[in-house]
């Protein structure tokens, strides 16, 4: 298992993040204050680029990504866990921590995948410490998150990590992955009709029935083209399934939704961003259709 250390520098997250007193230039200029006037406003700086990731109030405390992954230790430690990847996304303004359990392959539907477990902590202040649960189906590389029903909420950046993450005496809850697991099994059980993927793929890409080509930009005929692409060829390699239909959504979120052009961009549009609202709103279509 790698230490701390080993996982910042493996990963690109060896830097810190400082709190800066924010200065504006005012009209006002004296040999004193050089025109610079002071704020009740700090800037947390990525320290090695310069990048200003917030404008935070002075009571903001910032946590360092190696109290992140030490945190992330600890809680693997306590929940038989091991991390194996961490990445920063745009730019390190949010970091994420894969971790999986012994044994983390599941077989749904006659699929082989991956099961793993991810933390996410923000330096920007956009998101609270929180937990969520990756599957990942090994033929096609399909990857589908969301995130813990028990994630932590309400997270100050006045209170430490480790001190916020002590109060909880269960930090991971596997019951929501395990239910999900169990839908997605009966998905490969239910049959899918053509009137189903028609009407998924008009709630997904927002279209009405009644709307020609005409009505509609190129933009939005050619994703409706890529959605129903990939679901016929999951169908057609999985089964004529809402389990087949959930693989084809997820082939496109994967490997042909757009996504931030940066590094980890794909990665973070699937936990964080369009592409995980896509599985996540194609999941409840399915369970409830």
């Amino acid at each position: 298992m790698l230490n701390t250390e080993e996982i910042l520098e493996q990963n690109g997250l060896n830097w810190n993040v400082v709190k800066k007193p924010l200065l504006y230039a005012g009209e006002c200029t004296t040999d004193a204050n050089n025109g610079l006037h002071s704020t009740d406003y700090y800037g947390i700086v990525r320290e090695d680029t310069g990048e200003v990731f917030a404008t935070v109030k002075e009571a903001y405390t910032p946590t360092q990504n190696h109290t992140i992954i030490e945190t992330m230790q600890e809680i693997a430690g306590q929940n038989d866990l091991e991390i194996v990847k961490a990445m920063p996304f745009n730019e390190g303004r949010k970091v994420m921590v894969q971790m999986k359990r012994p044994n983390n392959h599941v077989v749904i539907g006659g699929q082989d995948t991956e099961q793993y477990i991810y933390a996410i902590n923000s330096h920007d202040g956009s998101s609270s410490l929180k937990f969520g649960f990756m599957n990942k189906v090994i033929f096609c590389q399909n990857q589908f998150g969301w995130l813990n029903s028990n994630a932590i909420s309400g997270y100050r950046h006045t209170q430490s990590i480790q001190d916020k993450v002590k109060e909880l005496p269960a930090i991971i809850n596997f019951t929501s992955q395990e239910e999900k697991i169990a839908n997605l099994q009966r998905f490969s059980d239910q049959s899918a009709t053509p009137t189903l993927v028609n009407d998924l793929i008009d709630y997904l890409t927002n279209t009405d029935r009644m709307a020609t080509e005409k009505d509609m930009s190129s933009r939005k005929q050619n994703m409706i083209y890529d959605i129903a692409h990939c679901i016929d060829s999951e169908m057609s390699r999985i089964s004529h399934t809402k389990w087949g239909v959930f693989n084809g959504i997820t082939k496109y979120t994967t490997h042909h939704k757009s996504a931030p052009l940066r590094k980890n961009g794909k990665q973070e549009s699937i936990i964080t961003g369009s592409a995980g609202k896509m599985n996540e709103n194609a999941y409840k279509f399915l369970l409830n259709y």
